[in-house]
């Protein structure tokens, strides 16, 4: 059986190299040092010597997943995968994973609760968007869905449903006041609400301010497409421009009044 000659430490804080019969063997780490109460003089089997660098292994492994975490709060998701671009063990990095929940340092109800309130102080988004990304990160549903409740209620939601439909209709507002309704409506359900806030929400920033534009609108805009089809047999440019404004969201007698003005 082999003894360990020599302990020598490495450049590197924390690291040491073990040597076996005045022969360098393998490094170690402070911890694995600790953890196998190292000495010199102390007899290693081949066995033993497997099971120090196993264990090196993990703190390495540790020591990464401590950098990964040092910046910001990580999923556990997102650990495991980065553990995996080091290696392909997944039992040392289940083992590691393991320890930094134990000692709370990897905690995904923590992470989707940090997660939610950022989303709801920064982004303006819906519970659906918030939903599809944790899933993303491998969130657990429930894990989710309490984070939501507790600190993105509906009241919570609709207040944010509120600026970004004020904010959608001001950037429309020399749309028809339907297009611009129907857009802002699109928003919010591309921003993850559900169809009923964004109801509640649309029935309290909606009224008919909106659509007091539409004449002057509608007077605008038929015009630049009048223009546009000037060249048209008189038939093709009414039909044309009838289009144009059906599709801008003007509505059928607003746009037969303006085509008879024009023609």
């Amino acid at each position: 059986m082999k003894k360990i000659t020599k302990i020598e430490a490495q450049r590197r804080k924390g690291r040491y190299n073990i040597y076996l019969d005045d022969q360098y063997a393998f490094p170690i780490s402070e911890d694995v040092l600790i953890n196998f109460q190292i000495f010199k003089g102390m007899e290693v089997d081949d066995q033993l010597q497997q099971r120090m660098q196993e264990a090196d292994t993990v703190s390495k492994l540790y020591n990464r997943a401590l950098n990964y975490l040092a910046h910001q709060l990580r999923s556990v998701e997102e650990v495991k995968t980065k553990l995996a671009e080091l290696t392909d063990d997944e039992q040392r990095i289940a083992e590691v994973i393991k320890r930094l929940e134990d000692q709370q340092l990897l905690n995904d109800q923590r992470y989707a609760e940090s997660y939610v309130r950022t989303v709801v102080n920064e982004a303006q988004k819906g519970p659906g968007a918030i939903r599809n990304q944790l899933q993303l990160k491998k969130i657990a549903g429930n894990d989710i869905e309490a984070a939501i409740q507790t600190y993105y209620p509906v009241t919570n939601q609709i207040e944010i449903g509120k600026k970004v439909a004020q904010n959608q209709l001001k950037k429309n507002r020399r749309e028809a006041g339907k297009m611009a309704v129907d857009k802002t409506r699109q928003t919010l359900y591309r921003r993850g609400f559900v169809s009923e806030t964004i109801e509640i929400i649309m029935q309290e920033v909606v009224d008919d301010s909106v659509y007091k534009d539409d004449q002057e609108n509608i007077q605008r805009v038929a015009e630049k497409y009048w223009h546009k089809f000037r060249a048209e047999e008189n038939y093709k440019r009414i039909q044309k421009t009838k289009q144009a404004l059906y599709r801008k969201g003007f509505g059928l007698d607003d746009i037969e009044k303006i085509i008879n003005e024009l023609n």
